[in-house]
């Protein structure tokens, strides 16, 4: 019977962050790091020798004959077989004393790397909400190394460390935002802030399950709400019993509620409860998470607003602001080898957008921008314009791709052998979300949503974002 043996080559949170302390310390320290790799290579040659002088030594004890002791030449290679093996574990030895050393100042970055390990599993995991927000990992590579180049520099250790972080978390945090719709951007920094505590061990994870699967139970709860909370709902109340079940220390706000209903109704009847300390003594030594299934079972119509405040508590008021869409900004971060896929919602026009952009940094259409719109029969004249942007350095624009789904395949192949393109060439695509995009061009590309401003608030970030100093004068 024949045995088939799976081998799972996902990486993991740990492994990526081993990975990206590489790229970390070769960006920060690169004779570091090149003293590493060098000492790695000479500890493996000398292992590999060691081995050899004990294969070529029993090698020679097996084909000799007669007595061991009468062998001259025998023993003569045994003696100077000792003395190289003797010589190769001094060096062993001394490789293994520097390779700590190294280890301890490469081992300084660590935080640095595990920031970014988290920041790619939180961004990775959008797929599971949109096909279309598909990231690869050398995508992520790439503006995770810029995001270094970014940060402020400081000899002093700590605030380095500091500044790389920052550095890297506003970059992708920016980047990510960038490709995804405003209804899952909250979501996303969520998760990140939840992974974020996690991993400095402070994440009341408890409270989560509670907050974001409330009771999961369909049987009758044990004990019915009391009449003088008519004015909480029944799901609240079961939320509660449930935490309680989770953590008996939350007895004490049943009996607050029960004991105090006045104080917690007029909390319940504010507007804008989130932003006031919550009612009863046991909350005040409520962790974040916990504030947040607090407002849950009491107001879950501002869990919403809540979990904004928890995100600001935690990584600060920038991570509840998403970046307005900038085309320059978009253009700067973009690449020959990285297509733009803009993804399109009701109400935007991109190609306004994009034609500005040309015009401004010298590419007018049609001189230098060609675009075309999708549609049946026009796969071969997109392709004949991508192959003379791509040698001559034109822009191309290839509109509402979704309508040839089935060209995309072929388009998908065409970029892959397109591996030295012009260094002005640049591929910008617009499509609606549909799970039939390639994956090969989702993962390689840079993603970008557009969507009509919502309130006022964010019309006024996008007007003020198209202003530049001339015109402010």
């Amino acid at each position: 019977m024949g045995k088939v043996t799976l081998v799972n080559y996902c990486v993991t949170l740990d492994g990526l962050s081993d990975q990206l302390l590489n790229v970390v310390v070769s960006h920060e320290r690169p004779d570091l790091e090149k003293q590493h790799k060098f000492l790695v290579e000479e500890m493996t040659a000398n292992t590999e020798l060691l081995v050899n002088l004990e294969d070529s030594l029993l090698k020679e004890l097996s084909s000799s004959k007669g007595n061991i002791l009468d062998n001259d030449e025998l023993i003569q290679t045994l003696e100077e077989t000792k003395v190289k093996a003797t010589e190769i574990q001094m060096k062993i030895l001394e490789c293994e004393e520097t390779k700590s050393m190294i280890n301890a100042a490469r081992n300084e970055y660590k935080p640095v790397a595990k920031r970014g390990s988290i920041l790619y599993f939180a961004s990775s995991g959008l797929s599971q909400i949109n096909a279309m927000y598909e990231i690869s990992l050398d995508s992520f590579s790439t503006q995770f190394i810029n995001s270094l180049s970014k940060a402020i520099h400081d000899d002093d250790m700590k605030n380095r460390l500091e500044n790389l972080i920052a550095s890297c978390t506003k970059s992708i945090y920016d980047f990510t935002c960038t490709g995804i719709f405003e209804s899952h951007k909250l979501t996303f920094v969520f998760q990140l802030s939840c992974m974020i505590l996690e991993e400095a061990g402070e994440l009341d994870s408890k409270a989560l399950n509670v907050f974001l699967k409330g009771s999961t139970s369909v049987e009758q709860v044990d004990e019915q709400k009391p009449e003088s909370l008519d004015w909480m709902s029944e799901n609240g109340w079961k939320d509660l019993l449930q935490m309680i079940k989770t953590d008996d220390t939350f007895a004490k706000v049943k009996q607050e509620l029960l004991t105090s209903t006045d104080e917690f109704l007029s909390w319940y009847n504010l507007e804008c409860p989130e932003n006031t300390p919550l009612p009863g003594k046991s909350a005040t030594g409520f962790t974040p998470m916990q504030n947040l299934w607090f407002i849950r079972f009491v107001r879950p119509d501002r869990c919403y607003n809540a979990v904004k405040l928890f995100v600001a508590a935690t990584m600060g008021n920038y991570f509840v602001q998403p970046p307005v869409i900038d085309f320059d900004r978009i253009y700067q971060q973009s690449s020959p080898l990285v297509p733009l896929v803009i993804i399109l919602s009701p109400g935007a026009d991109p190609q306004s957008d994009i034609q500005k952009l040309g015009e401004k940094i010298g590419f007018k259409a049609p001189e230098k921008l060609h675009f075309i719109s999708l549609g049946q029969g026009q796969g071969p004249l997109a392709l004949r314009m991508l192959e003379h942007g791509y040698k001559h350095g034109h822009w191309v624009l290839l509109q509402n791709c979704h309508l040839l789904e089935s060209w995309l395949r072929q388009l998908d192949n065409v970029l892959a052998d397109m591996t030295q393109p012009h260094k002005d060439f640049r591929l910008w695509l617009t499509t609606e979300p549909t799970d039939k995009f390639p994956l090969g061009i989702l993962q390689r590309s840079m993603k970008v949503v557009t969507e009509p401003p919502d309130g006022m608030k964010l019309n006024m970030r996008s007007t003020l974002s198209k202003l530049d100093q001339d015109m402010i004068d």
